[in-house]
C-alpha cells in the first residue's frame, strides 16, 4: 500500500506514540517472518560450522571441495550427516556418504 506523504508522516507519528504508550515496538508480520528466516539461517550456519569441525576431528583435514559439498547440503541432509559421522573412520567414509546422499545437481 502506498500512502501520500502527509498520511505517511501521520501514520509514523501515531505509530511512534502507540509504541511509547505500550512501551514496546510494533513489529509487522513481514518483520517477524524476516526475523524467523534470519534465525533459521543462523542456526543452519552454526550447525554446518559445528559439523565441519566434527568432521575434521573424525576424518582429518577436509579438502576444500569436500567442505564446500557439506556447506551446500540442505538442512535435513546436514542433520543426517551429523548422525552418520558417528560411524565414519576416514575421509573416504565422508566422501562415500556425500556421493550417496547429495541431491541432484541444479
Amino acid at each position: 500500500m502506498h500512502l501520500t506523504e502527509p498520511l505517511s508522516q501521520r501514520f509514523e507519528q501515531e505509530l511512534r506514540e502507540l509504541e511509547e504508550t505500550l512501551n514496546m515496538p510494533y513489529v509487522t508480520s513481514v518483520e517477524r517472518i524476516a526475523e524467523a528466516r534470519g534465525e533459521a539461517r543462523g542456526e543452519t550456519r552454526g550447525g554446518v560450522s559445528l559439523l565441519l569441525r566434527l568432521l575434521v576431528k573424525v576424518c582429518g583435514r577436509l579438502p576444500d571441495d569436500v567442505a564446500d559439498r557439506v556447506r551446500s547440503l540442505p538442512f535435513p541432509q546436514i542433520e543426517a550427516l551429523g548422525e552418520a559421522l558417528l560411524g565414519f573412520q576416514s575421509l573416504s567414509d565422508l566422501q562415500n556418504w556425500l556421493d550417496l546422499n547429495e541431491g541432484p545437481a541444479d
